[in-house]
């Protein structure tokens, strides 16, 4: 695919400040905040105790003691009353950003003169760079020539975004990243699963750090355990339009082996993502699964 930019309607940006912002925001989430120099990023998650995905957002430090959270498909309500209902006698304050900014997903190569007219030369991963009105940084989630930027609304930078990358529809950008393996979380990916069942745990949890919540599961499974089932992106075939309300369950054998998340058209095909035991992935490759009723079609491997 050619070089784009995605517009995200929905970003949810959260303030963390406070002298008690690390500790806090450490105890909460997957990833070691006290790694983290200033003008750092990464991907991280908010687990349950039983280890599910709750949230997953971007935590940017801009100081010591002052963070950014960003997410991407959460409502602020949902992750600032998150953040918020853990608090005791911290000394953190958080505050709702998102109608600020706007947020966009590029795809673009280093030859892509946009860098330049942002005044960025080389890239550096888990690092962000100040724009005249924003943040910019490679995406961890989109490895390949991904990257993010974070603008206020009505500058003068979005509009030199605009001008230099072609924008793309949400159902072209969410197949493109589905097949990228970047899951919407909590939509595609959520308080259902574990980050070992979307390979979230590759980036997103560290394994060394204290005690956080959902810690004990995580190091369990990760020095014993193994999950029975994946979440992985698909294609449906099936001639028939609209397609089956979601979520939907999957079948082998007269069993119920998964479930059907999501579903995107884009151009002539469907895709999407869906959560598959581990028995049947064979299958999916080879043959194909049903959904719940055989007329909807069946889904293969992508």
């Amino acid at each position: 695919m050619e070089d784009f930019l995605y517009r995200n309607n929905r970003p949810t940006i959260i303030r963390a400040q406070g002298e008690d912002a690390e500790d806090y925001l450490q105890s909460q989430w997957s990833i070691d905040l006290r790694r983290m120099e200033e003008g750092g990023v990464r991907f991280g998650l908010r687990l349950s105790l039983k280890g599910k995905v709750l949230a997953g957002a971007y935590l940017i430090r801009l100081e010591e003691e002052e963070f950014l959270l960003i997410a991407e498909n959460m409502p602020s309500g949902a992750l600032l009353g998150m953040l918020e209902e853990n608090v005791v006698a911290d000394e953190v304050e958080f505050f709702d950003e998102s109608e600020k900014w706007a947020f966009f997903s590029l795809k673009m190569t280093e030859t892509n003169p946009l860098l330049s007219k942002l005044g960025i030369g080389t890239v550096t991963q888990s690092k962000f760079y100040n724009l005249e009105n924003g943040l910019f940084f490679a995406d961890e989630r989109m490895p390949e020539a991904g990257y993010s930027a974070m603008v206020e609304k009505e500058t003068m930078t979005i509009d030199k975004i605009c001008q230099a990358l072609l924008e793309i529809p949400e159902e072209e950008y969410s197949s493109y990243r589905i097949i990228k393996r970047n899951y919407s979380v909590p939509h595609e990916v959520g308080a259902e699963d574990l980050p070992q069942e979307a390979g979230l745990e590759k980036n997103s949890v560290d394994f060394d750090k204290g005690c956080y919540l959902g810690q004990e599961v995580m190091a369990r499974l990760h020095a014993m355990g193994k999950v029975q089932r994946e979440i992985i992106p698909i294609r449906l075939e099936n001639e028939k339009q609209p397609h089956p309300a979601l979520p939907v369950t999957v079948m082998f054998e007269n069993k119920a082996v998964g479930q059907l998340r999501s579903l995107i058209r884009h151009k002539d095909m469907w895709v999407g993502v869906a959560k598959i035991h581990l028995k049947a992935k064979e299958q999916l490759s080879e043959s194909g699964l049903n959904l719940e009723q055989e007329e909807w079609g069946k889904i293969f491997s992508l």
